[in-house]
């Protein structure tokens, strides 16, 4: 398989955090003795021979060239319709750690296109899936990704040790944060993401109650559920607003106003109204003619009565 060119890219927040990422972070683990890994060594070696500006294992690049090699060879497995969301986090982990590990890259995609050439070495194949969706990357789309990274590994965080109440702390200040950004920066693009999470959040947040009464919690507006969102609908908005059936109402009225002022008022009813006119002039026509008609026949009827009775007088005589 090679590029996507059956679904169309597009840039989107949806399904990211946390699947995508523990996804990606697992396949290390997985498959670091397999033949994938194994034949990724010497392109992924030489790549980080070629940028590496430190000695330091930290600051080395074979590592997230294996990753993302071994995560573009596992996507070429999944149905294009259902790749949107690796794609988009894997543009997200190519900056992520080029900006840790290779901070004087000039382009991403640059960058994408060497890992790609390197990786056609690799015996196994691994395509080139994601390459749509590299152009995407910019500042705000990263810091928007790197924000939600950060809420969520405060969410694992707290899943994983649900008494240690500092990750709600530090879950609520996030939201606050983030919340800000989305509204005056952001314009409202990842709102019904933020919604998701506050979802998930107080669904754990039920399971775990201990830390329910946190102050920095209460005082966020992470905290801060209507009474009336008892459901998941509710507080993701899919439950009908009463405001939508009087908006329907008003608009119908609205209509049936607009259709009389139309007809009586405007060239459009004066177009309308010798149509109707004439309508009303056929059916006049047609029931004076059934009128005339049945008259006749009354006549008719009479004349025969009549008829009967003269010659019943005369036979008599």
């Amino acid at each position: 398989m090679g590029n996507s060119h059956g679904v169309k890219a597009e840039l989107s927040f949806n399904d990211i955090f946390p699947n995508c990422k523990d996804y990606y972070n697992s396949l290390l683990s997985i498959m670091i003795k397999g033949p994938v890994s194994r034949d990724l060594y010497q392109p992924c070696n030489d790549i980080n021979n070629r940028i590496k500006r430190s000695a330091k294992t930290w600051n080395s690049f074979y590592e997230p060239c294996v990753k993302l090699g071994l995560y573009l060879h596992e996507l070429k497995n999944r149905k294009e319709d259902t790749r949107k969301p690796y794609c988009n986090f894997y543009i997200y982990e190519l900056k992520r750690e080029a900006k840790n590990k290779y901070p004087n890259v000039q382009s991403y995609d640059d960058l994408h296109n060497q890992l790609i050439n390197a990786y056609k070495n690799v015996s196994v194949g691994i395509p080139d899936v994601c390459k749509e969706y590299v152009s995407f990357m910019n500042d705000d789309v990263y810091n928007i990704f790197a924000m939600f990274r950060e809420l969520y590994d405060h969410y694992n965080n707290f899943q994983r040790d649900s008494n240690n109440c500092e990750y709600v702390k530090k879950c609520a200040e996030k939201y606050k944060e983030f919340s800000h950004k989305v509204k005056y920066d952001y314009k409202n693009i990842v709102q019904e993401e933020l919604d998701e999470f506050k979802l998930k959040f107080h669904k754990l947040l039920e399971q775990q109650p201990n830390c329910k009464n946190t102050s920095e919690l209460l005082n966020s507006s992470l905290g801060k559920v209507d009474a009336s969102a008892t459901r998941s609908e509710a507080l993701l908005g899919y439950i009908e607003s009463p405001v939508t059936w009087t908006s329907t109402g008003f608009l119908f009225f609205a209509i049936l106003v607009i259709m009389f002022i139309l007809y009586n008022y405007t060239a459009y009813g004066s177009y309308l109204r010798p149509r109707r006119r004439k309508l009303k002039n056929i059916r006049n026509r047609k029931y004076k003619k059934h009128y005339e008609l049945m008259n006749s026949f009354e006549q008719l009827q009479k004349n025969v009565i009549q008829n009967k009775h003269s010659i019943s007088y005369n036979s008599a005589e």
